[in-house]
């Protein structure tokens, strides 16, 4: 690309006139709107949202994702990170930024400004070169810097802003080069275009509009194309876009599935919608999700909930300018303006994916007002409609300017730029860091580095944050994030229920390799957490208790913490694998368990134990059946599937996973695990345990597992709240739900079962207390109550016998397994024989006319017989 640009570079006669040519009223022009762009993002900046004591969270995943894989590593221009291929050149630019200025927020945010206002400045090149008007330029400057939309966002983040400026850099020069045939401004042109499609799913959308407008602009100009000017211009073009584009392409090409299984997942989404009969009946949801995006307030906007991507009334500046546009030939400017709001109506998206379009929405507002300009030959219609548009505009951009000045105010007006999180991630970096009771945070040069002068800490620490996620991950990077914050799973717990910190708190703990130094554990105070405190307050022998606090905001961060010697350290790992399988199991300042042992002989699940051992469980949630009459739990706590056989009798371990959940067997004895934890994705493992494959397209939270008659796989997608139908290649058939009490709605629900007889699904909505059913592709049918549900924590599941007609119930909130026929009758409740009895149930599983009943409380299995 340097050398193409050089090669085309003018000679310093040319570059000599060209800056001679810069010393005009033009270019004063064009420095006070610049000024004025650098001067209104000033404002209020010390209690702005952007003050430099904020970060948006995926802003905070590509500054960790810098960190992790660029920095240090041979480039590359995509790395795939969980389920999405992020593209390297917008962390590759952040990096020069954070090289001149520091590691810090304020260095993030500089890089940022820049995007955005070489955004601004481009497009109002480009109206200048369309119109050549002071006064149309003039407006578009006032409409697009005080667009609240874009105005929010210059500080937000995300790899978008760096195409849409790209997508601007590049029209401008294809423009110029085209009209004045320079090679260098060509050249320009096309390699912004490579880099643009280099940059994120943005840019792959300007160059999908420039594929459309080509071919209309050589119907429309085909006189040209007879000029050998044309076609060498669009060979400079190509060139240079190739010379961009070529390693962005050649990853693509070796690295086609992980590339696009993110973005195809949505595709494959839409595409059932679309044939879902009777149409439009499965795309409703996605034209609610749009319209709700551009018209409803609040509406499910990130940023502006508040307010909208474009106020209401410069939609009368934008229709006739996208009329005007068409008339003009400008095919490109309305494609741009509308092909990335088809795009994230298909991705049911809100408005961080409509980023691209913003320039163009101004730009077709500006051919209205040119158009006005040009109505002098009726200078009576030219004054009414001047008029018009004048109160139009002053009735769109005034409340702009009043809503950004109101946001301006308050550093905690916008939520998502998470001053507090930034606070919290500061604060307990210094801890991890070694000082034990830091001052309060603040801003610091180097802040997402390691911090220098000051030794190596005596301990190692474990902290569980309250919703601090990937800020926190950011700032103890080079402190081993994933094992810091192992401790609550890798997640803030405000999204996890309070088993599961219970969970990935002991499993944090028992799986710790303890060496030389002393242990920290770090838990924030929050009511969430308190009884998983006085678990731990129950082991006073074992270590010293302190506490950590700072003021933010107006507000107390309290922090509780566990210091354990080195010298416990494996004492307290044994006495924390003897606690019970719920922190509410036993009463407040009971005495401590003591550390139970394995049963004599060859373990069994029917006995049951807790630990780490073979046969042994820890919070075990899910359970399954193969065809051989084999039984697989998933044992939670420790990371793993344990097998048993029919006569409970221990075979063997499967896999390391991350929190698995659900559990269910196919037909063929194919395996399939939901996991939670940091990775929320489904597994496929052969018979042997063997690795198949892995799905993870947009899941939150996937509980539970169930095999469908057509061997399709129906997933409980909880932190979504919805079922997701796969076929057993992963492929997307359906997704039904949200969050709710209405027909078809759910709230905390837990399990699903599909009845291959009669062709239902069977769904526990947990805190609704009821189960709803559904036909096998999503359509409600009716709702039983089940009044025992409805506490948290319960873990409900369900079974179904066809044959018989039964359907059998659980939650771990009673002692009981609940019957029901299959129209929704209660029909008794079951038990095992004595001396054995339920506790804590958290799965069922039905095989050779025996309940198999999952005790999550008492770390074994009950078969009570049907």
């Amino acid at each position: 690309m340097f050398f193409l640009l050089l090669a085309f570079l003018p000679g310093p006669r040319e570059l000599a006139t060209s800056l001679k040519a810069l010393i005009k009223p033009k270019t004063a022009f064009f420095l006070f709107w610049i000024l004025f762009f650098v001067v209104s993002r000033l404002w209020n900046f010390r209690t702005a949202p952007w003050n430099g004591n904020a970060l948006f969270d995926e802003s905070g995943w590509d500054l960790w994702y810098l960190k992790s894989y660029v920095i240090g590593h041979p480039y590359q221009p995509a790395w795939f990170h969980i389920v999405i291929s992020r593209e390297t050149l917008f962390h590759y630019y952040v990096w020069g930024f954070l090289k001149l200025f520091g590691f810090n927020i304020l260095s993030y945010e500089a890089a940022l400004f820049c995007l955005w206002l070489t955004t601004y400045v481009v497009t109002l090149l480009l109206v200048d070169l369309f119109f050549g008007s002071y006064v149309v330029t003039s407006v578009t400057a006032l409409i697009f810097n005080f667009l609240p939309f874009a105005f929010i966002y210059t500080f937000a983040g995300y790899r978008y802003p760096m195409a849409v400026a790209l997508a601007v850099v590049s029209l401008y020069f294809l423009h110029l080069g085209f009209r004045t045939t320079s090679r260098f401004y060509l050249s320009l042109g096309g390699i912004a275009a490579g880099l643009c499609l280099a940059s994120s799913i943005s840019g792959k959308q300007y160059l999908f509009a420039l594929a459309i407008a080509a071919p209309l602009y050589a119907v429309f100009y085909w006189r040209t194309l007879k000029q050998r000017v044309t076609w060498g211009s669009l060979a400079l073009v190509i060139y240079g876009f190739v010379a961009a584009a070529t390693p962005i392409l050649l990853y693509t090409l070796f690295n086609r599935e992980a590339y696009t299984l993110y973005e195809s997942s949505f595709v494959r989404d839409f595409w059932h919608g679309v044939q879902t009969a009777p149409f439009p009946s499965g795309i409703r949801p996605y034209t609610r999700q749009l319209w709700d995006c551009f018209f409803t307030m609040p509406g499910p906007r990130f940023f502006i909930p508040d307010t909208l991507p474009i106020p209401l009334p410069y939609y009368w500046l934008l229709v006739p300018g996208f009329a005007l546009a068409l008339w003009h030939k400008r095919f490109e400017i309305p494609l741009l303006a509308t092909i990335p709001v088809i795009g994230a109506f298909i991705a049911r998206a809100i408005e961080n994916r409509l980023l691209l379009p913003i320039p163009f929405w101004v730009i077709l507002m500006a051919f209205t007002f040119a158009g006005l300009l040009k109505l002098r030959r009726w200078p009576g219609v030219q004054i009414f409609l001047g008029a018009v548009a004048a109160l139009i505009l002053l009735d769109g951009l005034i409340p702009s300017i009043r809503y950004i000045y109101g946001k301006t105010k308050s550093p905690f007006s916008i939520h998502h730029y998470a001053q507090e999180e930034v606070a919290v991630s500061r604060f307990l970096k210094h801890v991890v860091a070694g000082q034990e009771h830091p001052g309060p945070p603040r801003l610091e040069a180097n802040e997402f580095n390691r911090i220098r002068g000051i030794p190596d800490p005596p301990y190692e620490t474990f902290i569980c944050p309250r919703e601090a996620y990937s800020i926190i991950h950011l700032f103890l990077h080079d402190y081993d994030d994933a094992r810091v914050l192992s401790f609550c799973g890798g997640t803030p717990f405000y999204v996890m229920t309070e088993q599961d910190v219970w969970n990935a708190n002991k499993r944090a703990i028992l799986n710790y390799a303890p060496g030389s130094k002393d242990l920290k554990l770090i838990w924030e105070r929050d009511p969430k957490t308190e009884r998983i405190i006085r678990r731990f307050q129950s082991l006073p022998d074992l270590g010293t208790e302190d506490s950590l606090s700072f003021s933010f905001g107006g507000r107390l961060r309290t922090f509780y913490v566990l210091n354990i010697p080195n010298k416990n350290i494996r004492q307290f790992q044994e006495r924390v694998s003897a606690l019970p399988a719920t922190p509410d199991q036993a009463a407040p300042g009971a005495v401590p368990p003591q550390l139970r042992s394995l049963p004599e002989g060859v373990p069994n699940m029917f006995k049951g134990g807790r630990g780490t051992g073979k046969g042994e469980f820890d919070s075990p949630t899910g359970m399954a059946v193969d065809p051989s009459g084999n039984i697989l739990v998933a044992d939670t706590g420790n990371g793993r599937i344990e097998k048993f056989s029919p006569n409970g009798t221990f075979v063997t371990s499967i896999g390391q996973f991350e929190a698995p959940n659900g559990i269910a067997i196919d037909r063929v004895g194919n395996i399939y695990v939901a996991e939670i934890g940091f990775k929320h994705r489904i597994q496929k493992l052969g018979p042997d345990g063997t690795f198949i494959a892995q799905w993870a397209p947009g899941l939150y939270g996937p509980r539970r597992i169930a095999i469908g008659p057509d061997d399709s796989v129906y997933v409980v997608d909880s932190g979504r709240n919805r079922i997701v139908k796969f076929s057993p290649d992963g492929q997307v058939l359906a997704t039904w739900g949200s969050e709710g009490s209405g027909d078809g709605q759910f709230k905390g629900f837990s399990s699903v079962a599909p009845d291959p007889i009669n062709n239902k699904v069977y769904v526990a909505d947990s805190l609704n207390s009821r189960i709803q059913v559904f036909d096998l592709d999503g359509k409600f049918l009716t709702k039983w109550l089940v009044p025992e549900w409805g506490r948290p924590y319960g873990f409900e599941d369900l079974a179904i016998d066809s044959k018989a007609g039964r359907l059998y119930a659980s939650s771990a909130n009673m002692n009981v397994v609940l019957i029901f026929d299959l129209n929704g009758t209660r029909v008794g409740n079951l038990t095992p024989k004595p001396p054995d009895k339920l506790e804590g149930l958290s799965a069922l599983a039905l095989s050779n006319r025996k309940l198999y009943v999952l005790n999550m409380a008492g770390d074994r299995v009950s078969a009570i017989d049907l």
